[in-house]
């Protein structure tokens, strides 16, 4: 029943502020949203808002199993609250309940269901337009096209990180210097993990040539529970240390290129990997809103020989390795190589369409084919191929109201040989539908 009422909540807002966008004739006053109406009952320094998202779900054949089949409801409710005190300092919380229904596979995982938990609390102290910013608490860390490090906004939790992010920014540049504890979510209040650490470095300069973006940074990941290949318990401390650069070039075309090397160690063994993310886009028409196409391919590397004692597979950051959003196939970039076709549309103000055509190899046979979680998918190191499939998959989204949105999408995973030798043959199919609102 609660679910219910705050959908049919945010089915009143959505509608109050379309009323608000519908053309009116000349002297009629136009009649005010329901979010701004219940802000304007407030103190000019304190606005509170709200963010509803309802998916539903139907996963056919996970696992590679062909008659396995689940179908849930994902809900999420986030309530924010932004306290002005100074024009220097100013207040965010941000309250989360998340909840999963008829999800059949146990146990749930922590990325699902997380009942009314606080997911953001922090304090923003001075003014990035004034050059030096401190941000303190429980926040999200995104950075560049958050292929390395993101909050993970598609999943119905996403993670959170609590600490310190310092952050100078000029006219052509944004530094930013973080050290911060990754906050799982578990029973109860979500506390930060003093064995989980993420810092680092990371600096974007503005191209003007390019009218682009280029980015430097350095991560350090440190993890106090680790175990190496001959099983000894240790820890664990990655660098990763990179460049991306990002903008636009003659003819409507536009490029985005990243690469990684990471150096340190799991336990006693030594690390040495990297990753790349290539990517060449052109927007077929002169208007913004045209049909845009591109082709990307994403390298991760694998480990080459199990056991000697040397790690050589891409280590993933928190939570994820990038903001995966409808995909039948959520693998990581780690022991895999992935050409990818695509194209988007802004078709009209309230239409957008999107749709991709993607393949899958193994970076090398001897390492394993790897989820997003982290887990193993599936390890056939005597294959006879590295090909593991093939996804093709697209979603719609129609904007309702400039605050409510509907998404429907769909992606299918085709096996390919590695998946079937692997005895995980049969496709994947992921049909969602969702539906936003935010005040």
């Amino acid at each position: 029943m609660r679910i219910l009422a705050l959908l049919a909540i945010g089915v009143l807002c959505s509608g109050a502020e379309r009323e608000e966008e519908e053309s009116e004739p000349p002297g009629v006053v136009r009649r005010v949203s329901l979010p701004d109406r219940l802000n304007s009952y407030l103190p000019r320094w304190w606005k509170l808002g709200v963010e509803i998202r309802s998916r539903l779900d139907t996963v056919t054949g996970y696992g590679g199993v062909a008659d396995a089949r689940d179908t849930y409801y994902l809900h999420r409710l986030r309530l924010n609250s932004t306290v002005t005190v100074r024009p220097w300092l100013k207040l965010f919380s941000q309250m989360q309940d998340s909840r999963v229904v008829d999800y059949d596979r146990r146990p749930v995982p922590g990325a699902m269901h997380n009942p009314f938990d606080l997911r953001q609390a922090y304090a923003d102290i001075g003014n990035r337009e004034q050059h030096w910013a401190l941000r303190v608490g429980r926040q999200p860390i995104v950075f560049g096209d958050m292929r390395l490090v993101s909050t993970s906004n598609w999943s119905n939790v996403g993670t959170g990180y609590d600490g310190l992010r310092l952050t100078h920014t000029s006219h052509a540049a944004q530094l930013d210097f973080f050290s911060t504890l990754v906050v799982t979510p578990g029973d109860g209040f979500d506390r930060p993990r003093a064995d989980r650490k993420l810092s680092g470095f990371h600096g974007s300069f503005a191209t003007r040539r390019t009218n682009g973006v280029l980015d430097v940074y350095t991560f350090w990941k440190s993890n106090l529970q680790a175990v190496d290949e001959g099983f000894h318990a240790g820890h664990l401390d990655v660098y990763t240390s990179g460049v991306r650069a990002a903008g636009k070039l003659r003819f409507r075309c536009d490029y985005n290129v990243e690469m990684a090397l990471q150096r340190g160690h799991v336990s006693g063994d030594g690390l040495e990997a990297w990753m790349g993310h290539w990517e060449i886009g052109r927007r077929l028409a002169n208007a913004q809103r045209g049909p845009r196409i591109w082709l990307e391919h994403n390298y991760a590397t694998g480990d080459r020989n199990l056991g000697d004692g040397r790690r050589q597979a891409f280590e993933q950051l928190y939570p994820t390795s990038t903001n995966i959003i409808g995909r039948a196939g959520d693998f990581a970039s780690r022991n895999l190589q992935e050409p990818l076709l695509g194209m988007e549309w802004q078709a009209s103000r309230k239409w957008k369409i999107r749709s991709t055509v993607r393949a899958f190899w193994l970076a090398d046979v001897r390492d394993a084919l790897y989820l997003l979680s982290g887990t193993v998918y599936a390890r056939r190191p005597g294959a006879a191929s590295t090909r593991v499939g093939e996804e093709a998959g697209g979603w719609v989204i129609y904007q309702v109201s400039r605050q409510s949105q509907v998404w429907v999408g769909c992606a299918r995973l085709f096996a390919g040989p590695y998946l079937r030798e692997a005895g995980k043959g049969a496709a994947v199919n992921y049909p969602f539908v969702v539906w936003s609102y935010t005040m």
